[in-house]
């Protein structure tokens, strides 16, 4: 059976959706399902419609219990694209509140008019917190990146997801406390750390996404700061990852078991072996394969 397709790309539900939704029922707010997927809907179509315009296509969109996620086929995105694809989803899910209110208000008469609003501005404000892997988290890690490094601010917002998912199911917990039991806030919680972990760990990776920018700083500045290290040849990408720099432009000396330098890596021949071999390729691999390359 071939994949659904939505806006051109493969779609996927995570499976806490369905818990998620299954709570909503047991609480007797399963009408919200109704009101929420309209919001969804329009969320993401406005992330698709703004990275489209970019330049970017889109190859999966996963659905979660508050949200849809677009991945892109991009190899790299500038940090002013990031944030204008991010904030797309929520600023789209407030013009539609308002639009909702002023023709309820003003032209014609919409039933729903209340459960739609507040569908499409909890969906807005819910995404606009400042943590991983919500469109709010990505905007503030554009902004810090520009100071901080890509993988660092990957990491603060990553941890600020943790930090949220607790709060929702401290929030959850309380609820319980007071015989008002809310099981969404569970599911919440419980989704927003497990991605919030998965961003954690996929920080050391987010160089590959930072290399383009590279050539735009030498554009405006002329130079940039190199990163320099030496590894083991038997050491794999994998291994060596936390040691790139994002901002920086990395060289690793790469060794053999005497510790003798048997020749040089640089990113780009680093990243080019990543995307042809996998992150487990060890770095004398990668060397010998330039050198036959070049020979």
């Amino acid at each position: 059976m071939k994949p659904l397709r939505v806006f051109g790309g493969r779609l996927k539900i995570n499976l806490l959706l369905f818990p998620a939704v299954a709570a909503l029922f047991l609480i007797g707010r399963g009408d919200i399902v109704l009101y929420y997927i309209p919001a969804v809907l329009i969320h993401e179509w406005a992330h698709v419609i703004i990275a489209t315009a970019l330049g970017m296509t889109v190859g999966e969109m996963e659905l979660f219990p508050f949200g849809c996620a677009a991945k892109l086929q991009c190899f790299a995105m500038s940090r002013a694209k990031e944030i204008a694809v991010a904030a797309a989803g929520p600023a789209v899910n407030m013009l539609a509140a308002c639009a909702v209110f002023f023709i309820d208000k003003y032209a014609a008469s919409i039933a729903v008019a209340e459960k739609l609003i507040a569908s499409n501005l909890a969906l807005a404000a819910v995404n606009m917190l400042p943590a991983l892997p919500l469109d709010g988290g990505r905007i503030v890690r554009a902004i810090f990146a520009s100071f901080m490094g890509y993988k660092r601010a990957t990491r603060l917002m990553a941890i600020a997801g943790i930090f949220f998912a607790a709060v929702l199911l401290a929030a959850g917990v309380w609820a319980l406390m007071r015989d008002t039991l809310n099981p969404s806030f569970f599911v919440m919680g419980l989704f927003l750390c497990i991605a919030a972990v998965k961003e954690l760990k996929s920080a050391p990776y987010t160089l590959i996404r930072d290399f383009s920018g590279k050539r735009l700083a030498f554009d405006k500045r002329k130079t940039l700061s190199v990163n320099r290290f030496a590894a083991l040849q038997t050491e794999t990408l994998r291994d060596i990852m936390r040691e790139l720099e994002a901002g920086k432009y990395n060289v690793v000396t790469v060794l053999d078991k005497d510790l003798g330098v048997i020749g040089e890596l640089d990113e780009k021949e680093i990243l080019a072996g990543m995307m042809e071999k996998g992150t487990q390729v060890t770095l004398g691999s990668i060397y010998r394969l330039k050198k036959s390359e070049t020979s």
